[in-house]
């Protein structure tokens, strides 16, 4: 096999992996299981947000049932924030904010889920805070 084969063979193996890579960052995609840490005295607050897209209908929503320590805290569902808008693009991601308030001591363990009109769950992130 001549030299020039193998350069272009390898060539087109790395735009493949490059051109998947690419994919994977335009689309958002995170690990199926992500995870935030944060430590707050009490009374304090913090916001935090996921990417979303708000014209495709999913929203990003607390799983109660998956949660933990929910008593501890105060959680604020803000909604979708304004994207970067570009000019003649439809369906601009934008990021989904949430403020959570720590009101008792302890630790609570946060799951949230990007739902879609359907149901379907798309995305889990969790989010854990220590209130001291």
């Amino acid at each position: 096999m001549p030299n020039g084969s193998v350069d272009v063979a390898l060539m087109n193996r790395f735009g493949a992996a490059l051109a998947a890579l690419c994919l994977i960052v335009v689309m958002g995609c995170t690990p199926a299981d992500a995870k935030t840490q944060r430590n707050l005295r009490l009374g304090n607050s913090w916001e935090f947000q996921f990417e979303g897209n708000p014209s495709t209908g999913y929203n990003w929503q607390l799983d109660a049932a998956a949660s933990d320590g929910l008593d501890l805290v105060k959680l604020e569902s803000l909604g979708y924030a304004s994207g970067k808008k570009r000019p003649g693009m439809v369906g601009t991601p934008a990021p989904f904010k949430f403020r959570i308030t720590c009101i008792k001591p302890g630790s609570a363990d946060l799951w949230f889920e990007y739902v879609g009109p359907t149901g379907k769950r798309a995305r889990r992130h969790e989010v854990w805070v220590r209130c001291d």
